[in-house]
């Protein structure tokens, strides 16, 4: 019972926030847009955390099968292009660098997603955005 008092509290609570907002309830789209580009970057960044202590252990980055395998990533990225909340994840390996990019994705399942690319190698490190199509080395910084 109280659990259904908390979950009624917190729709009660998004409904009202949502509906005092200039943007109404067509605001609720574009913050959890927002959310999923922020959930995005750090995915991005936990990745290339894990390519980083694949490579110091094993002498070579890998792809996310070799990377799930290895223990750095979970279950979620056993897939050749794992889709993660509203996010595909592509990733190039080889034994000396790597390249990964992030493209928002509609599904069904996830019907809200934000709408930057991102794109990060091994040479700095740093998360590259693209409003409008894959990212690449050449974009702006996330964060610019």
């Amino acid at each position: 019972m109280m659990r259904r008092l908390v979950l009624l509290g917190l729709l009660v609570s998004v409904v009202t926030l949502a509906s005092c907002s200039s943007g109404g309830l067509g605001a609720l789209p574009k913050a959890m847009g927002a959310a999923d580009e922020i959930s995005a970057i750090q995915t991005v960044h936990t990745i290339a955390t894990a390519e980083n202590q694949l490579k110091a252990v094993r002498g070579s980055y890998g792809d996310f099968e070799t990377l799930t395998q290895a223990g750095y990533l979970d279950s979620r990225f056993a897939s050749r292009t794992p889709d993660v909340q509203g996010y595909r994840f592509t990733l190039s390996a080889s034994d000396a660098e790597f390249t990964l990019n992030a493209d928002p994705q509609v599904t069904e399942a996830h019907p809200t997603t934000g709408i930057r690319h991102f794109y990060l190698d091994n040479s700095d490190n740093a998360v590259h955005a693209n409003p409008t199509q894959a990212a690449s080395k050449t974009d702006p910084l996330a964060g610019s």
